[in-house]
């Protein structure tokens, strides 16, 4: 059954200057501070006990763009143009391998990513002035070698997988298009690529999106403080309310998967603004 969230709460987590990269895995919540380099990790429970749960946190204090569970208490973080893989536990993060550099000209950027079964991290570039169609969705294996899935995008942002890995559900935040590329499951190759979801011009801006077990589409539209879903031909089905206008991302998870994390940012605020809006740069959590 699709999943249906009408109302929002406090997660109860310390307030980012940028949250961003929320992801449930193996029993945890995990999200950044992309511009302060911070990555917070919490185990679940029920929405009315998270705030008395322990949260967990990494500093490295240089942008921080991705933290991205791949399996068996490993996460990869994207610091920089780096990436970096971790075990982990409760409340500690170990280095466990080499990290992987990305070669990228001068104040290029990592931006959001994905990995699939196959260990693959799908990640996207920036370039400094956001220039239309110039960033790329690259695609790094296990043993560190990168391809160029694909080119042509100008802000390279939230990625979803559909539950066959068949279709990777791809933002693009200032072309305001949700592509979604069809894949080979054995090569990784990407074969078609369409856009499903095309906002209008005076629309938000599409940022990070996420799938619930159903298929149903999540999107954080950033300028707009909700999120929208749709079904998986495009069409918009219903709203959030979110009460912070810079909406960033969001994840569905939890212990049952009916819980839907939102993060949200204060980019570009002064200090009166963010007094004035102290709910902006917030996570939110909510029950299906």
């Amino acid at each position: 059954m699709p999943s249906e969230f009408s109302e929002v709460k406090l997660f109860g987590a310390p307030r980012c200057n940028l949250a961003e990269s929320p992801r449930w895995a193996e029993g945890h919540w995990w999200w950044v501070d992309a511009e302060l380099g911070i990555v917070y990790w919490r185990p679940g429970g029920g929405i009315d006990d998270l705030e008395s749960l322990p949260i967990s946190k990494k500093e490295f204090n240089v942008r921080t763009s991705l933290v991205q569970p791949i399996g068996d208490s490993r996460v990869v973080i994207a610091v920089e143009n780096t990436l970096r893989y971790y075990e982990f536990d409760s409340n500690d993060l170990r280095e466990i391998s080499k990290s992987i550099q990305i070669p990228l000209p001068e104040k290029w950027r990592l931006n959001d990513g994905i990995v699939d079964t196959s260990g693959n991290i799908w990640i996207g570039t920036v370039s400094p002035n956001l220039a239309k169609g110039t960033g790329e969705l690259l695609r790094i294996n296990k043993n560190g070698e990168i391809k160029k899935a694909l080119p042509r995008f100008s802000l390279t942002n939230g990625m979803a997988w559909n539950q066959e890995e068949e279709h990777l559900y791809h933002v693009d935040s200032y072309e305001r298009i949700v592509w979604r590329h069809q894949v080979n499951v054995v090569t990784g190759d990407i074969l078609e690529s369409k856009i499903l979801i095309q906002l209008p011009p005076d629309d938000g801006l599409p940022d990070g999106i996420s799938l619930d077990p159903a298929g149903q589409i999540f999107i954080a539209i950033y300028g707009k403080s909700v999120v929208r879903s749709y079904d998986l031909s495009g069409n918009f089905i219903n709203e959030l309310s979110i009460p912070a206008e810079q909406v960033t991302s969001i994840a569905i998870g939890g212990l049952d998967k009916s819980q839907l994390l939102i993060t949200t940012a204060q980019e570009g605020f002064t200090k009166e603004q963010s007094d004035e809006f102290p709910l902006a740069g917030q996570l939110f959590i909510s029950q299906s």
